[in-house]
C-alpha cells in the first residue's frame, strides 16, 4: 500500500516537472514572425499593456485588475481561435490544450500566491501574459489578426 503511494506520487510528480518544462519551451520559442502587437491592436486587447505594467504593480488590487485583462483576451482570443470559420482547424493541436491547461494552472496558482506572496503573484500573471501571446500570435499565423468589429 505504501509503495503504491509513493510510486503514484512520484508518477504524479514526473508528470507535472514534464509538463512545466514543456510549457517553458513552448512559451520561450521565438517565431519567425511576431503578429502579437497587430493582433492585440486590432483586437483592442490589453495584454501587452498588462505585460508593461506587471513589473511595477505591487498592491493585490492593481494584480487582480491586470489579471481580470487577462483574463478576458484569453477568453476573446481562445473563442475567436475556436469559432473563426477561416481559423478553425478542425481540432486543436496538442499544443494548443497545453497552453489552455496552462492559463488556467496558473490563474489558480495566482489566486493561492496573490494571499501569500507578491512576487509569486506576477510570476503567475507573466506566465498567463506569455500564454495569452501565444494565442494572439497562433492567430496571426493562422491569418485572423483582423479585428473582431469588421
Amino acid at each position: 500500500m505504501i509503495a503504491s503511494a509513493i510510486i503514484t506520487a512520484f508518477s504524479l510528480g514526473s508528470v507535472l516537472a514534464w509538463f512545466r518544462y514543456s510549457c517553458g519551451l513552448i512559451l520561450s520559442a521565438k517565431p519567425a514572425h511576431d503578429y502579437t502587437p497587430q493582433v492585440a491592436a486590432a483586437n483592442e486587447l490589453g495584454f501587452l499593456e498588462v505585460q508593461q505594467n506587471l513589473p511595477q504593480a505591487n498592491e493585490r488590487r492593481v494584480l487582480d485588475m491586470l489579471r481580470k485583462k487577462l483574463e478576458r483576451d484569453y477568453h476573446l482570443l481562445s473563442y475567436l481561435l475556436d469559432h473563426s470559420p477561416a481559423l478553425h482547424t478542425g481540432s486543436e493541436g496538442f499544443e494548443q490544450r497545453m497552453m489552455m491547461l496552462d492559463f488556467e494552472l496558473m490563474k489558480a496558482y495566482y489566486a493561492l500566491a496573490s494571499l501569500l506572496s507578491r512576487s509569486n503573484a506576477r510570476r503567475a500573471l507573466q506566465e498567463m501574459t506569455q500564454v495569452v501571446c501565444y494565442f494572439a500570435n497562433t492567430m496571426g499565423e493562422r491569418g485572423g489578426w483582423t479585428s473582431v468589429t469588421e
